[in-house]
């Protein structure tokens, strides 16, 4: 079998057909903490996505006897789920043993689920690249978990396989990707990948906001941008005390991006939003002095009425040993700083000016925003704006990118959208 089946032998007695008490995902932050054993799946596949995303996504974005396309379909799961929900399936993978368990997992009786089951679901080998044998504007739906560069690899020497690729590379066959995808999906329809970032040298790459910025290139724009938390991270004992010594944050999320082919694409500029909602703040800073139990991954869990507070007291006390800058509220600029802190993408060229001066070397400086809904229903992906502006300047290199998850928001019920209850810290580090 492929290099990434860790038991490929393995044949499962189906239990249950259906997940217990399943109930449609209504926010942008997704947490699966058992992954899903309903029908063949389990996770033998290494890298596999659970069963509750592609659920999720077919139920929302498509309709009985659609036709759903996955190019990195691995051992199947999107498509059992085709078949459960009466989908019609076409699954490809650059790996044949892969091919040959997906074949193997959607084999099972369905018999008596619907009047009318009339779909199909089929297997190929083939390369997401080169989705030829497919004609234009043809498919209702894609769902696709692409491999993070190389972290894992799904074959052994296929020179083909997107898993073998440095990120530069990867980044360019990613776009051959999304062209193919744009090709192929109809008019208004939607794509739906799971991309996450990696680290290097206690530096996180953002390879998700890259290939969102490709699919985006490619002519899509962006329906939702979804936190998916991971909860195979270990956040105490060893992990977590490493995490404090070597200031380093275990990441713990991906990015679920739904984008939707539309008349005009999304351009994600380095244009900074107008953003005035903290500008009333009128908090000290002994407000946030205060003893917490410090994160160590890269989601942080808060209360709505908390997080503000909590997120400046895990930042002070992770990356601040001298003096600390609350950029919105501070009037005192005339000191040097080992932390600046911005609330906000309001006035960040301003920010960015007087940490270039005033931020020491090596110093952090972190900025909190958010995705934007905009009024054609439409994601702004302002960190990833955001990031881009900073990029480009050689005094900051991104060190993490952390997710803020905002619990009790309100619960607001939305019947085409979600209710975005995430925010981002981007923390960058002063190159000397």
């Amino acid at each position: 079998m492929g290099v990434n089946v860790s038991i490929p032998n393995y044949k499962k007695r189906i239990k249950s057909l259906f997940p217990k008490d399943f109930k449609l995902e209504n926010s942008t932050i997704w947490s699966f903490k058992q992954r899903g054993s309903w029908a063949t799946h389990n996770g033998n596949y290494r890298g596999n996505w659970s069963p509750y995303i592609p659920r999720n996504l077919i139920l929302r974005y498509s309709k009985e006897n659609d036709l759903v396309l996955d190019y990195f379909c691995g051992a199947g799961t999107t498509g059992v789920e085709c078949k459960l929900l009466n989908r019609n399936f076409i699954g490809v993978d650059i790996n044949p043993s892969a091919i040959q368990l997906a074949e193997e997992n959607a084999n099972f009786p369905t018999e008596n689920l619907f009047k009318d089951f009339k779909t199909g679901i089929e297997f190929k080998v083939g390369d997401a690249r080169d989705l030829s044998f497919l004609d234009n504007e043809s498919i209702d739906l894609i769902c696709a978990h692409p491999p993070y560069t190389n972290i894992i690899q799904y074959t052994h020497d296929n020179i083909n396989d997107l898993s073998h690729l440095n990120i530069r590379e990867f980044l360019i066959e990613i776009h051959k990707v999304a062209l193919e995808s744009h090709r192929v999906l109809k008019e208004g329809k939607h794509c739906t990948i799971l991309i996450g970032d990696m680290r290097k040298n206690k530096h996180v790459i953002p390879l998700g906001f890259r290939t969102i910025k490709e699919f985006t290139k490619a002519g899509f724009t962006i329906k939702e941008l979804i936190i998916k938390r991971q909860h195979n991270c270990k956040t105490t004992g060893f992990w977590y005390n490493n995490s404090i010594k070597y200031n380093f944050l275990l990441l713990a999320h991906e990015y679920l991006v739904t984008f939707q082919k539309a008349e005009k694409s999304m351009v994600i500029t380095n244009h900074i939003p107008n953003d005035n909602k903290y500008k009333d703040i009128q908090l000290s800073k002994s407000e946030y002095n205060r003893q917490i139990s410090i994160e160590s991954s890269s989601v942080w869990i808060f209360n709505e009425n908390n997080w503000l507070n909590n997120t400046i007291a895990n930042l002070t006390e992770r990356y601040s040993k001298k003096n600390f800058n609350l950029f919105d509220i501070d009037k005192k600029h005339d000191v040097n700083y080992d932390l600046i802190i911005k609330m906000s993408p309001n006035l960040l060229n301003e920010c960015l000016k007087f940490a270039k001066f005033r931020l020491l070397n090596d110093g952090i400086l972190a900025v909190i925003c958010e995705d934007i809904r905009l009024k054609d229903g439409t994601v702004y992906p302002s960190a990833i704006g955001i990031n881009s502006l900073v990029d480009e300047l050689k005094e900051f290199k991104i060190k993490e990118i952390v997710i803020i998850s905002i619990e009790n928001s309100g619960q607001k019920k939305y019947r085409n959208e979600l209710e975005i209850n995430h925010k981002y810290i981007l923390i960058y580090r002063k190159v000397p």
